[in-house]
C-alpha cells in the first residue's frame, strides 16, 4: 500500500513539475510544489517537447548572502550555494521583498531550473 501512495505522489510531482516548467518557458515563473514530508533537497526531471528539464528545490537555514547568491545549510547540515539573479522573485513572509532583506539564519525555500539561478526564493523569519 505505502508503495501504490508513494507511486502516486510522484506522479502527481512529476505532472506539476512539466506543468510548472511549460509554464516557465511561456513567461510566468511556476509556484513551489507541494512535497510531503520533510525535505531538504530535491530533483525532479521531466521532459517537456522531448526536451529534459529539471526542478532543483533548496530548503534549509541562510548562512551567507550576498547580492549574486545564497548558501544554504540543510537539516544534514550540508550547505549549498544558490546563485541568484536579477530576475529572482524573492518573498519574505507573505511579502515581496529583495535579496537585501534576507538575512542569516532565516529559513529559505529556493527552486532553480536546469540547474540556473533560483527563479524562486522564500523566506521566512
Amino acid at each position: 500500500m505505502r508503495r501504490v501512495v508513494g507511486t502516486l505522489v510522484v506522479l502527481v510531482l512529476l505532472a506539476f513539475a512539466g506543468t510548472a516548467v511549460a509554464a516557465l518557458n511561456r513567461g510566468p515563473v511556476p509556484q513551489f510544489p507541494r512535497l510531503p514530508g520533510t525535505w531538504s533537497h530535491a530533483e525532479i526531471n521531466v521532459s517537456i517537447r522531448h526536451t529534459p528539464h529539471t526542478l532543483i528545490l533548496d530548503r534549509g537555514r541562510i548562512v551567507q548572502v550576498s547580492v549574486a547568491q545564497v548558501t544554504i545549510r540543510r537539516r544534514d547540515d550540508t550547505t549549498v550555494v544558490v546563485p541568484l539573479s536579477v530576475s529572482t522573485i524573492v518573498i519574505v513572509g507573505n511579502v515581496p521583498a529583495t535579496v537585501s532583506d534576507l538575512h542569516k539564519r532565516m529559513n529559505v525555500q529556493t527552486m532553480r531550473i536546469d540547474g540556473g539561478a533560483a527563479v524562486r526564493l522564500r523566506a521566512t523569519f
